[in-house]
């Protein structure tokens, strides 16, 4: 063999050699911060004001040792003339390198919600360390930093209580790649989750997730009512596990009138159509309910009582859905439902016509509301559970 030869394999080696090291970069976990939750606020002066929720060291559940006396996480926060110099401040206060792969939950206060996110957009698509799968809320009457430092007593880290409440299937949850994907699409609105503090300033302060906010655009244009989340949540195509509850008697001294049911199945279709230029949409709910509390006098397995608290169940939920889509629609006026998307896909000529003003043609867009209500369980016991003697 040449020495050429000799020489171009040591050479090839040396270079493998240098591209396969791989501790050139390397950071202990002594020296990290592990990031659970963060939020931005905008202060009273106009400054951003950034906050981290650290996880201690003694904080971390593990199998070995959980609980205890010591303080589980730490808040810090920075406040800047924008994001990134209020970014920079809040480093200069930490001992450890920042890191985001445990970030559980990204929260937006309510004025800097309603002041724009401009900033968050180029951030966090901008950013390579950004987890997408984080789960984004705002802040409803409090700030991102009142939030985070609020105690939660059933987990040592508060923010994980956050991920936690906001992964079951009963909760209404936004994560960050599809708050991201929907101000991209001219069809559909951003919202995500309202968070609040419950029994704030006293010593049984938490947390409870019972709203929704809804953007118009790229800043907040207001939040839903509690009643009203079931409701979206059915719309957007998250149903799982609606309840509903209706005044089926007047009250008297043994009965409360009510009956509520739960849904096993449910599905919404929605058609628009074009008439004289103006586009409207017709949008069917369908539910299969079984039957929880019968707190009245009716007996359901009677054919006649069981059709009539169908219908009445009907009116009532299409009285409920009007209520929502008149207070999104001509309150807030943003399409949360995606209601452009439909018709973006059905009338894709027309929408190209109208996609650049669909916030103003939205607000004025006839929507028919039909629900189909049917009971298919009425549990263990069919009748009443106490019969009149």
């Amino acid at each position: 063999m040449s020495r050429l030869a000799v020489a171009c394999r040591y050479m090839l080696l040396l270079i493998i050699l240098c591209m396969t090291t791989g501790c050139w970069d390397r950071r202990e976990m002594d020296d990290l911060a592990l990031i659970m939750g963060s939020g931005i606020d905008l202060t009273d002066s106009g400054l951003v004001e950034v906050s981290y929720q650290i996880a201690l060291p003694t904080g971390i559940p593990s199998a070995v040792k959980s609980g205890g006396s010591q303080k589980q996480v730490v808040i810090i926060s920075a406040k800047g003339n924008d994001l990134q110099e209020a970014l920079g401040r809040i480093q200069q206060q930490m001992s450890r390198y920042v890191y985001f792969g445990h970030r559980e939950v990204f929260l937006i206060g309510e004025n800097y919600a309603r002041h724009g996110l401009n900033q968050i957009q180029d951030l966090f698509t901008r950013f390579p360390e950004t987890r997408y799968n984080s789960y984004v809320l705002t802040a409803y009457g409090a700030t991102a930093k009142e939030i985070l430092s609020a105690p939660y007593p059933m987990e040592l880290i508060p923010a994980l209580a956050i991920s936690k409440i906001q992964s079951s299937r009963q909760s209404f949850s936004v994560k960050l790649d599809q708050f991201l994907e929907a101000f991209s699409s001219p069809g559909t609105s951003p919202v995500t989750a309202a968070i609040r503090i419950v029994r704030k300033g006293t010593d049984k302060e938490s947390i409870a997730i019972d709203r929704a906010a809804v953007y118009l655009g790229n800043k907040l244009s207001g939040f839903t009512q509690p009643d009203e989340l079931e409701l979206l949540r059915w719309w957007i195509g998250d149903p799982y596990r609606l309840g509903f509850t209706i005044q089926a008697e007047p009250e008297d001294r043994d009965y409360k009138g009510t009956i509520s049911v739960k849904a096993s199945k449910s599905k919404v279709h929605v058609h628009t159509k074009i008439i004289e230029g103006h586009p409207q949409a017709k949008v069917k709910f369908h539910t299969i309910v079984k039957v929880v509390s019968n707190n009245t006098r009716l007996n359901l397995d009677n054919e006649k009582n069981r059709k009539n608290i169908e219908q009445l169940f009907s009116v009532k939920l299409q009285e409920r859905i009007e209520g929502l889509l008149t207070h999104v629609q001509k309150d807030m006026k943003s399409d949360v439902f995606g209601l452009g998307e439909e018709l973006h896909i059905e009338h894709p000529y027309y929408w190209r016509n109208i996609q650049d003003s669909w916030s103003e043609v939205f607000p004025e867009m006839k929507v028919n509301v039909e629900v189909e209500f049917h009971i298919e369980q009425l549990g263990k016991t069919h009748g009443r559970t106490y019969l009149q003697k």
